[in-house]
């Protein structure tokens, strides 16, 4: 059949091809041109089980690897012997078929098509793709199907074909040969279940060397019941929101280090590896200079990875059958040396600033663990590792020798070796159940020649860490506002610090004195630094929502703010003999990227910013600030995201995000509760801040202390109202409520105090106070600060009172409990009681217990389903849309 007349044909038989009023045809498609392949050396020959190289094998072959690749109009394709391509837009004739090309060439070929499927909700649908020749195809990265066989002209299949010579048919036996053609195309079947967003499916098809059918493709969408054809959109342009794949799969920058000069950096990666729910970390070293990689410990099974204090040297550990070996390897002139091997039980080492030495910890383990009548030998003992400990050891670089610098019946924690390695502060904790806040800490300074060990600081309550000044004469302390004798408190008569609000100290080792660097200064401490090369403090804190970095000059007692270009700042690190520093920080509406600080001049640059291509086709709405004053007068911080295409006319369900605790809810990009996810399903997302979340003063902060919601419930009712009020795009009667640990304690709480809300969820909440005091091993220190000095047999208000559970018959709102069925922090336990009075009282409400898990859902595919019922649960109960959820949990009676 000549191919012009083919083409012809096609103009005929257009006007008679019409799509059911359920079914989408893909009428456009991203292609590659045809690429040419080869058969292997020997194709011919049977192998040992007597086949020959087939068309199928050539097919299945991975010539390429696509993960994390986007197809987009003009963008490039490397292929093989250099080979380069370009995906062009072709779209279909009216039969829904787009041509590669007009029948097969000289030689094996290949050819890739790609389209996105776009979804305005959750939909159930029967995907269909029709070719002559072989094809295999991939929805969202994961295979979904292959088609193994080729249709000749004659209806005989696998490449047999009319002859030469043969008379070709004209006019309506065209017509209809054409049609009989096609219906007999072999085809891939799939059934989908998209939730909202942009689906990537790509095909890869295969034209072996044979006359025969033109080499053409037809792909349809057919929707289920209830759904409709306008709910699905192929198309070829990668505009897309943030779904949960986004941040779970790809390479996360985690961590990154500047060496001792400051000439090199260490950044660290991880990368999920699915379907599976493992993982793979690694580290690499680069030049500041030109970013080039001087070396790559990937797949080198290390960890403990970290430069030396002076040189620009690295030392990690690998562990073989349990037993530890200690490495040193130096960036620059490649020498490598083991110092210590077949370690048993090594938990840890830390260099001495003049590289003499380091420091080490081997953990013991302890007795009884497993004893099927364990004697529970105080709170602590119900932790699985309680019994084990920790002592210090020492190792001489140079002699290989050794020394065991502690013993006895407590662990004990190095804190800092001093700047001329003459000797180290270490601490012991013991518990102390006759008063808040449960435990002692002493501190203790060693002589590292002599071991001599002088009491540094003892009976501490509320622990501190230190680290020496660069003149080794003060310790830089954090610690809660109550450490060094409430030295640090900041409240108003009659308050009660909260010792989650971390502050500084600079301890005189000369005669014992304490200032409090960080009086008045309202950000929580999270991590501190007395820089060297400077002399100044820098200080990582929690101001509000933010995450920033503070300068603080010792002899004007200035702080100063250092713009990172980030909202949120993981974790930094400094080269220990230049001004140079290097973190990972996000913006609200951008991945977490590695960054170069110059503290000269306090300018940065981007390093790595892994995540930049898996998110340049991702549209994010606005985040606005919104506050309001609460009737108690205190002036209650917020935000709220916006959906990426925003219309202020219309009206859109609301997300309210509280948790109500001691913490706030920061500018994260990702966590748990990807707020920009949500807002991009549609959503409108208001997260506040209420009274006793550090980072605002310790005041507004020592406001969560005995509070357990008495005003914190108000304030996120008058919030949540008055932000209704004043945005006419937010819709009242579609409002969720949601929080996590103590905030999903307040999500329970707020469901018995008002009907405002349509829907809550709670992940590890707490329903009943006492319960969770008295059960959860970190009940009772945790309740230390939120429930100073108030135990359930003096304050029943408060145990009874405000616990959710005593007024669960006043909740009529449809209430998600999820919580992990291991979680030790706050027990599965306290979602269960809940549930049970919920379902006595004929209460809408769900309980999902994910099963392994702790209170994070950490194990990659229970995130995932643990994520998806979160969001079926939102469109079911704010958008009326239960079919996601009811494709997960069917209705079933037992």
């Amino acid at each position: 059949m000549k191919k012009n007349s083919i083409i012809f044909l096609f103009a005929l038989v257009i006007p008679c091809l019409l799509a059911a009023s359920d079914t989408v045809v893909i009428s456009g498609w991203l292609t590659t041109p045809p690429l040419e392949v080869n058969y292997p050396a020997f194709h011919d020959t049977p192998d040992v089980e007597g086949n020959t190289f087939s068309n199928r094998q050539l097919l299945l072959f991975d010539h390429i690897d696509l993960k994390g690749y986007y197809p987009e109009e003009g963008k490039e394709l490397n292929w093989l012997n250099g080979v380069s391509t370009r995906w062009a837009s072709l779209t279909t004739d009216a039969g829904g078929y787009v041509m590669i090309t007009e029948g097969p060439g000289e030689s094996p070929e290949v050819a890739y098509l790609a389209v996105y499927i776009r979804t305005d909700r959750w939909i159930g649908a029967q995907l269909e793709l029709k070719s002559p020749y072989m094809f295999e195809a991939w929805l969202n990265g994961e295979k979904i199907g292959t088609k193994s066989t080729i249709e000749g002209l004659t209806g005989e299949e696998n490449g047999e074909v009319e002859g030469e010579g043969v008379e070709e048919p004209a006019g309506e036996e065209a017509e209809d040969l054409r049609a009989d053609e096609r219906g007999r195309y072999g085809h891939v079947r799939h059934s989908m279940q998209l939730p909202r967003g942009t689906h990537l499916l790509v095909v890869k098809a295969l034209c072996p060397p044979e006359e025969g059918l033109d080499w053409e493709m037809m792909g349809s969408i057919t929707v289920d019941e209830p759904f409709a054809a306008t709910d699905v959109h192929p198309v070829t342009t990668p505009e897309t929101i943030k779904d949960i794949l986004h941040f779970m799969d790809g390479i996360k920058v985690t961590g990154v280090r500047p060496s001792p000069d400051g000439s090199m950096y260490a950044v660290s990666y991880r990368r999920s590896l699915p379907p599976s729910d493992r993982s793979e970390t690694w580290t690499d070293i680069h030049r500041f200079s030109d970013n080039a990689l001087v070396h790559s410990f990937r797949h080198a099974g290390i960890s403990r990875l970290t430069w030396l204090p002076a040189t620009n040297a690295v030392s990690y550990t690998t562990v073989q059958d349990g037993r530890t070996t200690v490495h040193w390897h130096h960036m620059e002139s490649g020498e490598k040396r083991v110092l210590m091997e077949d370690i048993e039980d090594f938990a840890g080492l830390r260099w001495s600033p003049d590289e003499v030495y380091l420091v080490y910890t081997i953990r013991e383990g302890g007795s009884g663990n497993d004893d099927s009548m364990r004697h529970i030998l105080g709170l602590l003992d119900r932790r699985a590792h309680h019994r084990h400990r920790s002592f210090l050891y020492k190792l001489d670089v140079t002699s290989g020798v050794r020394t065991r610098l502690t013993f006895g019946n407590l662990s004990t924690s190095l804190h800092d070796i001093s700047p001329d390695g003459r000797q180290m502060v270490f601490s012991q904790s013991r518990p102390d159940y006759l008063e808040r806040p449960y435990y002692k800490q002493d501190l203790f300074v060693m002589d590292m020649q002599s071991l001599e060990t002088d009491s540094l600081l003892a009976d501490k309550r509320w622990s501190i860490s230190t680290r020496f000044s660069p003149d080794g004469q003060y310790l830089l302390a954090t610690g809660g506002p109550s450490a060094f004798g409430r030295i640090g408190e900041n409240i108003p008569e009659g308050m009660i610090a909260n010792n989650y609000d971390t502050q500084a100290y600079i301890y005189s080792l000369a005669d014992g004195s304490v200032n409090p660097i960080t009086y008045g200064f309202d950000p929580s401490v999270v991590s501190v630094h007395w820089h060297a090369p400077d002399n100044h403090i820098y200080i990582l804190a929690g101001e509000e929502d933010y995450r920033r970095l503070f300068r603080y000059n010792i002899r004007r007692e200035r702080y100063e703010k250092i713009d990172t270009g980030t909202d949120f700042l993981s974790n930094i690190y400094y080269a220990s003999n230049a001004r140079i520093a290097a973190y990972i920080g996000n913006e609200v509406n951008a991945p977490p990227k590695a960054y170069r600080l110059d503290m000269r001049n306090d300018s940065h640059t981007v390093l790595k910013d892994p995540d930049a291509e898996r998110y340049r086709h991702v549209a994010f709405g606005e985040v606005n600030d919104w506050d309001f004053t609460a009737s108690t007068g205190a002036v209650v911080k917020g935000r709220y995201y916006l959906p990426p295409d925003f219309d202020p006319e219309r009206k859109y369900p609301v997300i309210v995000y509280q948790y109500g605790g001691t913490n706030p809810v920061s500018r994260t990009f990702g966590g748990r509760y990807p707020f920009n996810l949500w807002a991009g399903n549609g959503y409108v997302v208001y997260v506040l801040q209420p009274s006793g979340a550090t980072g605002f003063g310790q005041e507004f902060s020592a406001a969560h202390v005995n509070n357990w919601g008495k005003t914190v419930a108000d304030e996120i009712i008058e919030g949540t109202r008055q932000f209704l009020e004043e945005h006419p795009f937010a819709d009242p009667g579609r409002v969720g409520v949601a929080g996590a640990s103590y905030g999903g304690f307040m999500t329970m709480l707020l469901l018995t105090h008002t009907d405002i809300f349509a829907a809550a969820f709670s992940h590890a909440g707490i329903s009943n106070i006492a319960s969770y005091w008295g059960e959860g091993y970190s009940g009772y220190a945790y309740s230390a600060e939120a429930t100073a000095n108030s135990f359930p047999w003096n304050s029943p208000e408060i145990y009874v009172g405000q616990s959710p559970l005593y007024r669960a018959d006043k909740i009529n709102t449809p209430l998600l409990l999820l919580t992990g069925d291991s979680d030790t922090n706050v027990p599965p336990g306290e979602s269960i009681q809940m549930y049970t009075a919920l379902k006595l009282l004929g209460r809408p409400t769900e309980l999902i217990l994910v099963e392994g898990e702790n209170h994070h859902i950490l194990t990659y595919n229970k995130r995932l389903q643990w994520h998806n019922a979160i969001m079926a649960w939102w469109d079911k109960h704010l958008k009326d849309q239960p079919e996601w959820w009811e494709d997960q949990y069917p209705e079933k009676n037992y």
